[in-house]
């Protein structure tokens, strides 16, 4: 099946919303309104354009890090559409819904700038604490041993391999 990936520059609409599954996995979702604007030469302004709201559905460390950052954003998601049974007098009609489920939020640098922080996983840090408290260690039980260590630091950092 192949999926319909689109970009949607807009902004958001309201905060968002995390919330954590029935298994513990976290979902942030949020609204965003997007809209064209083009130049009349005729009339010399702006003209706005037809306002889309659109719904946006982020997992897991995606979400997390959404709702830890997002403010006006450029998104990058994949379409959903669906539909949905409402009552209406006495029988019922079809609601279609067409939502983005992102993949990737980023910012719309032509807008500003912006200063980018990668969250590293628990198990990578657990690693470079392990891999610093290896190294100072080491690094003290040469000095102990009263080794000359000087030659191994590169950067005012041992090396590991040591």
């Amino acid at each position: 099946m192949n999926n319909l990936m689109m970009t949607v520059v807009g902004n958001v609409m309201r905060d968002v919303d995390l919330r954590l599954t029935g298994d513990g996995d976290p979902v942030a979702s949020f609204r965003v309104a997007s809209n064209t604007r083009r130049f009349d030469r005729e009339s010399e302004r702006w003209i706005e354009g037809v306002t889309h709201y659109l719904s946006v559905t982020c997992w897991r460390t995606l979400a997390t890090n959404v709702a830890n950052s997002i403010k006006k954003r450029m998104l990058v998601g994949r379409m959903r559409s669906r539909e949905v049974e409402r009552p209406c007098g006495d029988g019922s009609h079809a609601v279609r819904y067409q939502d983005i489920e992102a993949y990737a939020v980023g910012p719309d640098l032509a807008r500003g700038t912006a200063d980018f922080t990668r969250v590293k996983s628990a198990s990578v840090a657990e690693n470079e604490t392990r891999v610093i408290a290896d190294v100072m260690a080491a690094a003290a039980i040469a000095e102990e041993d009263g080794d000359d260590i000087s030659g191994d630091m590169r950067d005012g950092r041992a090396l590991a391999s040591a």
